[in-house]
């Protein structure tokens, strides 16, 4: 049977992944990208693969996570199989701490359905500072999450995108998608049309740029509703790592990595698409990542960077068809983008090739946050 011709709109970690899953199953990809491959949400993530520590009640988005998470371990092997990259996948936990009492009985509250079904472990003073020693004396205790992961996520986008491109794919950067192709008699997308006019057709299309997702003329009403979420994110490089756990604390968390750097994130800010780093938010952030671990006092401020995440009303999601035959919709990850890249790439190949995804995605359908202009 011969597999459809396919154009992805959006050449981040969600159009990477798309690509590559379903160039390996024969079909015609290309990746249009207005600028450069990777340089927006995805350059800008943390990579944090917490499918527990953000998540409250054992709902739909939670199973989404936990089931994208499992499937990590065989991902990053195919990665490294297919470019030689390895993504850093580690099993180093998260964990969720308290300065007071009363804060540490509210998490208790919040997270004790997952130490009945999910493993999380509730620690006392005592038994945090045996697992993080240089995290602040004055904690309370934590609910650590050892499931949880992490992966270097520039590397990740990188073996995403050389994966594809092995497997057939073609990327075109500077391709400023102007508009969806769609019939207006069968409602049916036949490609897209660039800025200047040229149109390229296609069976399928996925929308997957993020947070310009529904700037592009032709996206069906009612049009979900996306905006651009700011990011500030800061690196620090100490002579040893402080820490093994990303730790979430009141006012920021800590990412550590293998060479001694630790990332302290991250703002969320509403000011279009305004990207830039600013004083006000290095200076909270350096504060609260100090009073966190004060080991990181003695740190190298040795880079920074903002960006923006797709941002939906209820955090969740846009995944799946929609209204318009043809277009598959997979944005709006706001802060899940790397955990939930694995299940995301699943559900729009499924799509694309006509099958019932493994995963309910009745709960991601774009018309649950959908605005009427």
């Amino acid at each position: 049977m011969a597999r459809p011709s396919v154009l992805i709109v959006g050449g981040g970690l969600m159009g990477c992944a798309s690509a590559w899953q379903l160039a390996k199953r024969g079909c015609s990809v290309v990746v249009l990208e207005r600028s450069i491959p990777g340089a927006e949400a995805s350059s800008a993530a943390a990579g944090i693969l917490g499918g527990q520590v953000e998540s409250h009640e054992l709902d739909a988005m939670t199973e989404l996570c936990l089931q994208s998470r499992s499937l990590y371990p065989a991902w990053a092997k195919g990665l490294a199989r297919a470019t030689g990259i390895d993504i850093e996948l580690r099993p180093s936990g998260t964990m969720r701490v308290a300065f007071g009492k009363e804060r540490l009985d509210q998490l208790k509250r919040q997270f004790g359905w997952q130490r009945r079904h999910l493993g999380a472990a509730f620690l006392g003073k005592r038994a945090l500072r045996t697992l993080e020693p240089r995290l602040s004396q004055s904690l309370a205790g934590a609910v650590d999450f050892p499931e949880d992961s992490r992966v270097d996520p520039r590397k990740l986008f990188r073996a995403l995108q050389l994966a594809a491109q092995s497997a057939g794919a073609t990327f075109r950067s500077g391709s400023y998608v102007q508009a969806l192709d769609i019939d207006d008699t069968s409602q049916r997308v036949r490609g897209v049309v660039l800025e200047g006019g040229t149109r390229l057709a296609a069976e399928r299309v996925v929308l997957a740029a993020g947070s310009w997702s529904t700037l592009i003329p032709g996206v069906p009403l009612p049009r979900p509703s996306i905006v651009p979420a700011r990011g500030q994110v800061l690196e620090l490089t100490c002579r040893t790592p402080p820490l093994t756990r990303i730790v979430f604390g009141p006012r920021c968390y800590l990412v550590p990595r293998d060479d001694g750097r630790v990332l302290v994130g991250s703002t969320l800010e509403f000011v279009g698409y305004e990207k830039r780093v600013t004083a006000k938010a290095v200076r909270e952030l350096l504060d609260a990542a100090i009073d966190l671990c004060p080991a990181l006092a003695d740190a190298e401020l040795s880079d920074s960077w903002s960006n923006f995440r797709p941002y939906t009303p209820d955090h969740w999601p846009i995944l799946g068809d929609c209204a318009v035959d043809g277009l598959v919709l997979a944005t709006g990850h706001y802060r899940n983008g790397i955990l939930l890249a694995p299940i995301t790439a699943e559900i729009v190949t499924r799509c694309v090739l006509g099958q019932e995804p493994r995963a309910n995605i009745a709960a991601f359908s774009a018309r649950r946050v959908a605005v009427q202009s």
